[in-house]
């Protein structure tokens, strides 16, 4: 993976991708359709106004409104029409190119407006030659430059695989102080060298979200999709949203300075697919750390998720894929033991590192010979729920700091192991190393040169 400025060549800037829909410059609301509607259930139909509709507030989601053509007299009459059933799945005409979907209505008022979340589209899907997202809160992405950007970093990444072609501009400068929660970042197309199928696209989708959340280590959200033909003709929109972080500070393994991160993990992700223990090991794995980096379950919770995450992963490594251990003989060891054989294989330390002197601290005071032991007696007593453990873990002075700092350090290891599993080669930042800067702690993976051995 090449880590260098990129080299801008002598000739004309290739044209930002245009945005797949309006979007309203202050609140970022779009709308997906608009109309004269029908809302249908059990054969029954009524008429009325719709629209589908994406909000940022409070949280990003898509949703429907219908209002009923009928007075407001008439509701006794609209309510018995629906056997007194307020709430549950209904069928929403829609024009095209949404089409008709399937709605689940949530809230009404007197049988007058529903409103709720979608379903699926009730037609077959027409044929599709190209997506397009809109990213909410995506990573920076070293890219090349493109016409009106003075920025790599409202640049271009590009990528192909397996037929194919991924484009990614970055929509402006991500301002790290910018008040609002949710922001689109960036707008990705994906290409198909063959006509593609809503299965496909589903995929894709999924891919598209764990790797560039993994990346930054929060949820990115995507919108969409809007699906074109071969004639560049929008012929269906997807009106969704996938779980959707807020803007965070900090950072993950991911340095935005570094290029080709997302092409190299994009490819190892997408190709692990067609390994289904693997790609459900990875899925698991980087919801797991996504979610502890999160702090889900205050520190205390993430912990647990830790281990859960790097027990998945050793399990695959060791018993599924290498055939290292018998079943029998992997339930019989230790957690410990189960973890440190996963991470040397791939040569990821597990000391604790020398910065951190509360952790070394606590493993000579109980005797534990590195990280993944500290790891698994903090997970014990949150876990087993002793009272003397319990105590003895909660009423340290610096207890809260030993846990935080242990929290910290175990998602960088997790994180590698994630990697190291999906076959990433590229460079990340290493949290344990004690360094000024930033760029001092980009490092390659450490089985980058191993796996070139075994070659």
């Amino acid at each position: 993976m090449n880590d260098s400025l990129p080299i801008q060549e002598d000739k004309k800037l290739a044209e930002r991708l245009t945005l797949p829909c309006e979007i309203d410059e202050e609140t970022g609301l779009i709308e997906f359709w608009s109309g004269k509607t029908t809302l249908s259930k059990d054969g029954n139909t009524k008429s009325g106004s719709g629209k589908i509709i994406f909000e940022f507030a409070p949280k990003p989601k898509v949703l429907f409104e219908f209002e009923s053509d009928e007075e407001p007299e008439a509701s006794q009459i609209f309510e018995s029409l629906f056997n007194n059933e307020k709430f549950g799945e209904y069928e929403l005409s829609c024009g095209q190119p949404v089409g008709p979907m399937t709605v689940n209505v949530t809230n009404t008022n007197n049988m007058k407006s529903f409103s709720g979340h979608l379903g699926e589209h009730v037609e077959p899907d027409p044929p599709i030659n190209s997506i397009k997202y809109l990213v909410i809160n995506g990573p920076n992405l070293f890219g090349n430059r493109i016409d009106g950007s003075d920025s790599v970093y409202k640049g271009r990444t590009e990528t192909k695989v397996d037929g194919l072609e991924i484009i990614i501009d970055q929509i402006e400068d991500k301002n790290k102080t910018c008040r609002s929660p949710f922001v689109f970042s960036h707008i990705i197309e994906v290409s198909f060298e063959k006509v593609s199928s809503r299965p496909e696209i589903d995929l894709i989708g999924s891919i598209l979200h764990k790797t560039l959340s993994f990346m930054c280590g929060h949820w990115v959200g995507l919108v969409g999709p809007w699906a074109s033909s071969d004639a560049d003709k929008l012929n269906r929109v997807f009106p969704r949203v996938t779980k959707s972080s807020m803007n965070r500070s900090g950072f993950s393994w991911y340095y935005e300075m570094v290029m080709g991160t997302f092409e190299e993990l994009f490819h190892s992700i997408f190709r692990a697919h067609n390994e289904p223990k693997k790609y459900e090991v990875l899925t698991t794995g980087i919801g797991w750390y996504i979610e502890a980096e999160l702090g889900a379950g205050l520190i205390e919770g993430s912990i647990v998720l830790q281990q859960a995450a790097l027990e998945s992963l050793a399990w695959f490594e060791v018993v599924e894929q290498r055939k290292l251990c018998s079943v029998n003989g992997f339930k019989a060891l230790p957690a410990s033991d189960k973890i440190r054989l996963l991470l040397s294989l791939y040569s990821i330390p597990s000391d604790v590192p020398t910065k951190c002197s509360e952790l070394i601290a606590y493993a000579r005071e109980f005797n534990l010979d590195d990280l993944i032991c500290v790891l698994v007696d903090v997970r014990n007593a949150l876990v087993h729920g002793m009272p003397k453990k319990v105590e003895k873990l909660l009423s340290r002075n610096n207890g809260s700091n030993e846990r935080i700092d242990l929290w910290y350090q175990v998602n960088g290891i997790l994180s590698q192991a994630i990697l190291a599993t999906s076959g990433y080669q590229g460079k990340i930042i290493c949290r344990g190393l004690d360094v000024d800067l930033i760029q001092s702690a980009i490092k390659d993976v450490p089985w980058k040169k191993k796996v070139s051995e075994d070659c």
